[in-house]
């Protein structure tokens, strides 16, 4: 269930970034854009769904900022494209400190707790 989940963010990561490579020339775009991909990797749980939904939005952004085989760029080198890139950036590093908050502790154990293993040998 957890694959489906982390497949169904990286799609929608795809399809909100490409849409958002379109819509960032316009002021009203790339802050609709930004603040929808912030939104939704604050509201993703901590692991792999936000990672993934982040590498999806980084692909068609990637890719906007490549040359196409015309010469043109979808991305262009002025302060809107700029600020798409480093949003872009942005959004991909948040994801990428937060992948391992997920986790748990082997055992169960809580940090701090008794049952750490780190804690042990401290008087109680």
């Amino acid at each position: 269930m957890r694959a489906a989940y982390g497949l169904a963010a990286l799609v929608v990561g795809f399809v909100s970034g490409a849409a958002g490579t379109l819509v960032h020339q316009r002021w009203w775009g790339l802050v609709l854009a930004l603040a929808a991909a912030l939104a939704t990797l604050a509201w993703l749980p901590a692991g792999g769904v936000r990672l993934a939904f982040a590498v999806g939005w980084c692909v068609p952004v990637l890719r906007g900022a490549l040359e196409r085989p015309g010469g043109g760029f979808l991305i262009s080198g002025d302060a809107a494209g700029w600020s798409f890139l480093a949003g872009s950036a942005v959004l991909l590093v948040v994801a990428l400190a937060t992948a391992g908050a997920g986790r748990r502790t082997p055992g169960g154990a809580q940090p701090g707790s008794a049952d750490d293993p780190g804690v042990r040998g401290l008087p109680s």
